[in-house]
């Protein structure tokens, strides 16, 4: 009985350390989900305000938890890259921005490389340099002289502030590589 009452004793000094010292172990920190920012297509649509055969397409892109990073938290998205066939290139009218869908601003037409984005890709983009604040939308829209097909998988690449996450990529509903006839 005096060997099962020292068996017991030092089970339980020993349960007892274990949980005391798991206590000061470094805790896992909750991954942020990369694709959690939310790209909705408002529409693409023919824009006869915009002229004969121009149709325009809008998405509003945000971030549905801010935050620092951390803790299953996104950043804001510093700027958003999109990159275009060859076809929505050549067919590409304008391209705009806003921050509360009413007030659009224009925004450069140049389809180049992103320095910023080159771990993600070395194809050319149509860069939007703007991004969000907390969880207000961003509002970017782009006019063609052509009507394309949409894909659920168009891709775009995602910058956010403050470095911690880099440049992500995107599947988002947009642009096909396909004109309709």
């Amino acid at each position: 009985m005096k060997h099962f009452f020292k068996f017991t004793c030092a089970a339980a000094v020993l349960t007892a350390g274990i949980i005391t010292l798991s206590s000061f172990t470094k805790k896992e920190k909750t991954a942020t989900t990369l694709d959690a920012y939310s790209i909705q297509l408002i529409s693409n649509t023919p824009d006869e305000s915009r002229g004969a055969d121009m149709y325009t397409w809008t998405w509003a892109i945000s971030n549905p938890n801010p935050g620092n990073g951390e803790d299953g938290t996104l950043q804001d998205v510093s700027h958003i890259s999109i990159p275009l066939s060859t076809d929505a290139e050549a067919a590409l009218v304008s391209a705009e921005y806003s921050y509360d869908g009413i007030t659009w601003f224009n925004n450069p037409l140049s389809v180049d490389r992103d320095p910023t984005i080159k771990t993600c890709t070395a194809a050319d983009v149509l860069k939007f340099d703007v991004g969000t604040t907390g969880d207000e939308p961003l509002y970017i829209r782009i006019t063609f002289s052509d009507d394309f097909e949409s894909s659920a998988w168009a891709k775009c690449y995602i910058k956010t502030g403050g470095g911690r996450n880099g440049c992500n990529t995107y599947y988002f509903t947009g642009v096909a590589n396909r004109k309709l006839d």
